[in-house]
């Protein structure tokens, strides 16, 4: 009774049915106790009423009284998948948005959430989705780092012997050209793990220098102030990958007559399209934004007459914004140059700080060395045939020939040599600039530059001003004269040459972007930090002076 004295009125006729039963169960005991085949009979009576009692009061009781186990709460977290890029944004920022540190004043980005067509999208039709020809799949691996040289023994500096072509980068092209893109996409993105990227066993990696805006969205997703108010910004990201898009204007579908689809254009059609795009865009005409290109201003360049270029940076949307890229041009204030990605990519403090011991300590039995090959048809007025010819003639200089080597995804013959070096050749290229500057620049080998266009009118935030305490510059008419780069060298002391490496070796952290650690916590600024930092200050000066227009 006390157990069904708390149930609800509507199962009193259980209750009655139940007294009825046991009364007469008893009262036949007593009576007829005598008669013990009678009793037998009557005990599963009694026991099947008290089956049906208890089936009856469990189907009437409330279902939310048969169970106190709470339902399951679904959250965005729950539908993680680790491989959308998009996805991931999202959630970092709300992570970093309610526990963003006091420091962040004045150093929030928003990073705008722009449809997959603009990034993702792309890195999924890297296997000759873009071109027919190029499949960069294994470029984009490992956050754009590319593939990682999983032992120090498979950068054998210290071999006499160089290899130069490695069987892990033979074997993972045959094991990406058997995947699907879902898969492929999911393999090249899969390894981003909040809070901080995976740190790889290698600092080393076949990395391609147009991946920089792969390797910089990557680590902005862990940028420690950001936010996901926009109202809170200080600044606003555009993860666009505009040189890997432009591929298709450059090589692909779009080549013949790329005034039909003008590369850009669909961004600026989001920006004025999308509410909260078009609101922040508002505020300061764009003058807070700031979008990083993997490629040369050569080609985005002009559009209509010039045989070369997207023609992107005629769009007058992109002129307000501040361009990150590895080549600057001179005459555009918004452009600012950022170190081309090379093959190192430290992943912690004691790893970089390793690599500049070695640096330091390394025996360099060669004077000058030049890593490079000639092209007739893209280097007219250049200097690269006399320096080789000079090179070649010299008993004190290595060549190392980078049209039979490919040296671009293999940064063994170049490192070897350059440690192994003084001095580093750095004429222009196919344009002024060169990732090779800072490959000497991390291997301590003292540049050689022959126009300021190389080097010292376009990395302001990360070269010291003077010139002449981490470089030796010879202008470009004085080879063409026939002044002998040899002769110029030997001139320098051993006691100057060890002053001018101190000093380049000290701007190694600057000019590497490393493998996800926070330099802000753990060591010194690289590549990545000091561009967003001074980004942030650019674009806080900007937002100041149109201000103050406003007010006149």
């Amino acid at each position: 009774q006390p157990l069904l004295s708390h149930g609800p009125s509507l199962h009193s006729h259980t209750h009655i049915h139940l007294s009825l039963s046991l009364s007469l169960s008893l009262s036949l005991s007593h009576t007829h106790s005598h008669t013990h085949t009678m009793l037998l009979a009557l005990k599963p009576f009694a026991c099947l009423s008290l089956f049906c009692l208890s089936l009856i009061v469990f189907l009437l009781t409330p279902h939310d009284k048969r169970s106190n186990i709470p339902s399951q709460q679904y959250t965005i977290h729950s539908h993680y998948h680790p491989y959308n890029l998009q996805q991931e944004q999202i959630i970092i920022q709300q992570r970093t948005s309610s526990n963003a540190p006091t420091s962040c004043k004045g150093s929030r980005i928003y990073i705008h959430k722009l449809p997959p067509e603009f990034n993702t999208d792309l890195l999924q039709k890297c296997g000759y989705g873009i071109t027919s020809w190029l499949n960069f799949c294994a470029h984009i691996a490992h956050h754009g780092l590319g593939e990682p040289l999983h032992t120090h023994e498979e950068l054998s500096l210290s071999q006499d012997k160089v290899s130069t072509k490695s069987a892990n980068d033979t074997n993972f092209m045959k094991f990406l050209d058997k995947q699907s893109p879902t898969r492929i996409r999911k393999m090249l993105l899969g390894d981003i793990s909040p809070p901080s990227l995976r740190r790889h066993r290698s600092e080393w990696h076949r990395t391609d220098s147009y991946m920089l805006e792969v390797i910089f969205h990557s680590r902005l997703l862990h940028y420690p102030c950001l936010t996901d108010d926009p109202n809170m910004a200080d600044a606003f990201f555009l993860p666009y990958y505009a040189g890997l898009d432009a591929l298709k204007y450059l090589y692909g579908e779009h080549k013949s007559n790329p005034k039909v689809a003008q590369h850009g254009s669909n961004l600026v059609s989001w920006l004025q399209q999308d509410a909260i795009a078009k609101e922040a865009w508002r505020k300061h005409r764009g003058q807070d934004h700031f979008l990083v290109m993997g490629r040369t201003p050569w080609d985005f360049g002009n559009l209509g007459s010039a045989q070369w270029g997207t023609g992107i940076l005629q769009i007058p949307e992109y002129a307000n914004m501040t361009l990150l890229l590895v080549e600057k041009q001179l005459w555009m204030p918004n452009q600012y140059a950022i170190p081309y990605p090379t093959s190192f990519h430290p992943n912690s403090p004691s790893s970089l700080h390793a690599w500049i011991n070695r640096v330091q300590n390394e025996r360099r039995s060669t004077l000058f060395a030049f890593a490079g090959s000639i092209r007739p048809a893209l280097m007219r007025g250049g200097i690269r045939d006399m320096l080789i010819d000079q090179c070649l003639s010299s008993k004190d200089c290595k060549l190392l020939d980078c049209k039979e080597l490919k040296c671009s995804h293999n940064p063994e013959p170049i490192m070897r040599t350059f440690l192994l070096s003084q001095f580093c050749l750095q004429p222009r290229g196919d344009t002024p600039t060169r990732r090779s500057l800072f490959d000497a620049i991390i291997a301590g080998c003292i540049p050689v530059i022959f126009h300021n266009d190389t080097a010292y009118t376009q990395y302001e935030w990360l070269l010291p001003k003077e010139a002449s305490k981490w470089s030796v510059y010879i202008d470009e008419e004085e080879i063409r004269k026939g002044t002998l780069v040899e002769e110029t060298l030997l001139k320098y002391t051993e006691e100057s040459v060890s002053q001018i490496r101190e000093v380049l070796i000290g701007m190694i952290p600057k000019v590497v972007y490393n493998a996800g650690y926070s330099s802000s916590n753990e060591g010194e600024a690289d590549a990545f930090d000091v561009s967003v930092r001074e980004t942030l200050k650019l674009i806080s000066h900007k937002k100041r002076k149109l201000t103050s227009f406003r007010k006149l």
